[in-house]
């Protein structure tokens, strides 16, 4: 999934769109997103696995996430060009700290982070490679951001059963009904 306002972000500049939490966060949950990518803010930063709101699986620089069970991966790659933005902590901060999201009315409201896993302030881009797979068998997204000079900033792989997706409900997406 892609959009331009970023659902999880902490720089300076923008931060957290709370419409976008509101409206859409639910509905990626409900279908067990894997990887929601935004740009918006001038930065790269990737959250750890998340369900409504709250993180259910550490994702360190190198894991495998099963987003069925783990939750989805949210990242904002706005470093691609133009002026770049700033983070209220070092890129190498590990932990919770201040942020804040927009909410209806235009105003800010502050927030514990404890999501935000990586963050890059330099240009950089996403390399995505993509192993296909029938339906039942193992298939994955790695993802890969890279500096503009091709040094790897951040890796993650995002691995699902093919073709066995199930909603919050119960509901098996994107199979067919022999398979079931």
């Amino acid at each position: 999934m892609f959009f331009h306002h970023c659902a999880y972000s902490t720089t300076n500049q923008h931060a957290s769109e709370g419409g976008v939490r509101e409206q859409w966060v639910p509905l990626f949950d409900e279908f067990r997103v894997d990887l929601v990518i935004n740009g918006h803010n001038h930065i790269y930063e990737r959250t750890d696995a998340l369900r409504g709101g709250k993180v259910t699986r550490e994702v360190e620089i190198g894991d495998t996430v099963e987003p069925d069970r783990d939750g989805t991966v949210y990242a904002t790659c706005g470093g691609g060009g133009k002026s770049l933005y700033s983070f209220p902590v070092p890129d190498t901060f590990a932990g919770e700290f201040e942020s804040y999201h927009w909410v209806k009315g235009g105003e800010k409201a502050t927030e514990t982070v404890s999501w935000s896993r990586v963050r890059y302030t330099g240009y950089s881009f996403l390399a995505i490679d993509v192993e296909p797979a029938w339906p039942g068998r193992r298939t994955t997204l790695t993802v890969r951001t890279l500096r503009n000079d091709g040094a790897e900033i951040d890796r993650f792989t995002l691995r699902r059963t093919a073709g066995l997706h199930r909603s919050r409900h119960g509901t098996v997406l994107g199979a067919d009904p022999g398979d079931v």
